[in-house]
């Protein structure tokens, strides 16, 4: 498996990826939305989009993660928004390839730390316990409130 920076032909699987993750959300599904955040990443890599390819170049997975400031202490830290990769490839490597490539960029940037995790309520148990095998810590509890 390969994981590498979007690209602009990877806009639409992207699109279909995240709809596909986008069924356990509490809040309504925009692709246009996700083209338009894709767009900025093209223009400005905020947010940085990476994917995941099979040993057939196919995207697999993706990852969206961007780079912030923090509002009390010099440095920056990575927050990783999304880690998706698509039904039928779970269980392979993807998911361990985006997250091993997510550490060694926030490495390269010079993070503080990644902020990471998952926002659906999906598997919530189970994504901790993946996160906590390559160092990742709990923290604290999200909450949402649909208004």
């Amino acid at each position: 498996m390969l994981v590498r920076l979007a690209e602009i032909r990877d806009c639409e699987k992207i699109v279909m990826m995240a709809e596909e993750n986008s069924v356990l959300s509490h809040v309504k599904f925009d692709p246009m939305r996700v083209r338009e955040t894709f767009s900025r990443y093209l223009r400005s890599a905020h947010p940085t989009f990476f994917v995941c390819e099979d040993a057939r170049r196919r995207v697999v997975g993706f990852l969206e993660a961007v780079i912030c400031d923090y509002d009390y202490r010099s440095g920056i830290y990575v927050c990783q928004r999304v880690l998706y990769v698509s039904p039928e490839n779970r269980g392979t490597r993807a998911a361990v390839h985006l997250t091993k490539h997510l550490i060694d960029w926030a490495k390269s940037l010079n993070a503080v730390e990644i902020v990471g995790g998952n926002d659906n309520g999906y598997q919530s148990e189970r994504t901790a316990r993946f996160l906590e095998h390559f160092g990742f810590r709990r923290v604290g509890f999200a909450m949402a409130m649909a208004l």
